[in-house]
């Protein structure tokens, strides 16, 4: 009779461990070819590093040392979070920022459409020859 038991016993652990995964297969399983941290290999997003106000802005070369992305990558990622509507602010002194306030959002939107003013102009200069510039 304490053999039965037993028996169940050990075939019970058997059936459970079966149900929640196989914990041998996963102990042996080597990670030593991995050379990125499972932290690197999650989606995140920039806006989730920077803090409201242009006093808390953060420069370019801290997020790129934070995230680990090269400068250009740096740029196409926070380009792509501005685009989907994500208001990742920027000034020449501090770095990026969320905004503060909407006096901010304002500033930084003004600065956009004249930069795109100015390479407008300057593109049709180039377009005409060299005229205006």
């Amino acid at each position: 009779m304490t053999r039965t038991e037993k028996d169940r016993s050990t075939v019970g652990a058997v059936e459970r461990s079966v149900e929640t995964g196989t914990p041998a297969k996963m102990a042996t399983t080597s990670t030593d070819y991995d050379t990125i941290s499972p932290a690197s290999r999650q989606p995140f997003r920039i806006s989730d590093l920077l803090h409201p106000g242009a006093e808390n802005a953060i420069p370019r070369r801290d997020l790129m040392s934070l995230t680990g992305l090269s400068d250009r990558e740096l740029r196409l990622k926070i380009e792509a979070e501005r685009r989907q509507g994500t208001p990742i602010l920027s000034d020449c002194i501090g770095g990026y920022f969320l905004p503060g306030d909407q006096s901010e959002l304002d500033r930084c939107v003004r600065s956009l459409r004249r930069r795109a003013k100015e390479i407008e102009v300057t593109a049709a200069a180039i377009e005409r020859g060299g005229d205006e510039v």
